[in-house]
């Protein structure tokens, strides 16, 4: 697997065409109806206490037969009679455990998947091997993002929004004739080198309006999902987030984030820079931007080696003058990226 919606797919897949252990089939398919979860673009929050009855059954089962948890999870999913695998329903059951949804606002349910930080891969190729082996990577349970971190992602996702939303209304009309002498000059500063032209800026405000359309409807989304990305956790220092360009497919946004809500730090405060994080895999996700340059190679366009046309491609670029448009970037902090 390669992507988060690849492993959603499966699990929707498992569920309506495989059989669980009796109990535990009749839970899941009757009582919890765990199915409904998996709507057509999205998890169904009108379903969300699936992951808790799942979370909780498994830990209920380990304490009442004084087995692991992993144990536990491996007998759910045995069935001589079903179709697919043992292994295909345990990392179902395994998928559902780490899901949570962390927030729900207005229309909108967000969304974090917690795999255990000691998995290689996602959870359908993780759940492999003879029965000892997948007992072993079943029982893991070292979940990649803590509690506090998923409620920081629900604050940053509203904060991001908010900024989004004043970007675009001071963008409006993306004519440089009719923006505030502030609004213009924050364009040109993220965006023109020494060669650009009014006309210029001009094509680049209405991009740039265009894009933060999008990008504030991708923070409203019915069903927001953050998770990490299984080839980045050995690495987790060096990158911040991702996200697929031009989205994976599924009907609803997934950021991965890495290092991005443990490790950030500046004057701008915490909750800032992880929504800048949010808007520039968001416009990877929905303006098909490029990681030209980050943060910490220097941000300010120049004809020689960050030119204008790079600069308004470039998904930093997007974040820090969203940022600073709206007021959230620090002067320590801008001097910092703006080199």
């Amino acid at each position: 697997m390669q992507k988060f919606t690849e492993a959603y797919d499966k699990a929707k897949d498992v569920l309506v065409n495989q059989k669980f252990a009796d109990a535990w089939q009749t839970n899941l398919a009757e009582k919890w109806q765990a199915v409904k979860l998996f709507g057509g673009k999205g998890f169904n929050r009108g379903h969300s206490k699936v992951t808790t009855l799942v979370r909780q059954a498994i830990a209920d089962a380990a304490k009442k037969d004084g087995q692991k948890p992993g144990e536990v999870i491996y007998d759910a999913a045995v069935n001589p009679k079903s179709g697919g695998s043992l292994a295909e329903r345990a990392a179902t059951l395994k998928f559902i455990k780490h899901l949570y949804r962390a927030r729900t606002t207005g229309g909108q349910s967000v969304w974090v998947y917690a795999p255990p930080l000691s998995d290689a891969t996602w959870v359908f190729d993780e759940i492999t091997g003879d029965a000892t082996t997948m007992k072993a990577r079943l029982n893991h349970d070292n979940e990649i993002f803590s509690a506090q971190e998923r409620k920081w992602m629900s604050t940053s996702l509203h904060t991001a929004r908010k900024i989004c939303e004043d970007v675009k209304h001071k963008l409006s009309g993306g004519n440089p004739k009719t923006m505030s002498a502030e609004t213009l000059a924050m364009v040109q500063r993220w965006f023109n080198d020494e060669d650009s032209t009014a006309d210029d800026t001009a094509a680049t405000a209405k991009k740039l309006l265009a894009g933060f359309k999008k990008i504030t409807r991708a923070t409203s989304a019915t069903t927001l999902v953050f998770t990490d990305y299984p080839d980045w956790r050995a690495q987790r220092d060096k990158y911040f987030g991702a996200a697929f360009r031009g989205g994976e497919g599924g009907g609803f946004p997934i950021i991965y984030l890495e290092g991005a809500f443990t490790r950030l730090t500046g004057n701008s405060g915490k909750e800032w820079l992880c929504a800048e994080t949010i808007i520039h895999e968001l416009s990877h996700h929905e303006v098909s931007t490029q990681d030209h340059r980050y943060d910490h190679h220097g941000l300010k366009p120049n004809k020689a080696t960050f030119p204008a046309s790079d600069a308004i491609d470039n998904a930093d670029s997007w974040g820090y003058f969203a940022l600073d448009l709206a007021g959230y970037l620090s002067n320590a902090d801008f001097a910092k990226v703006y080199k």
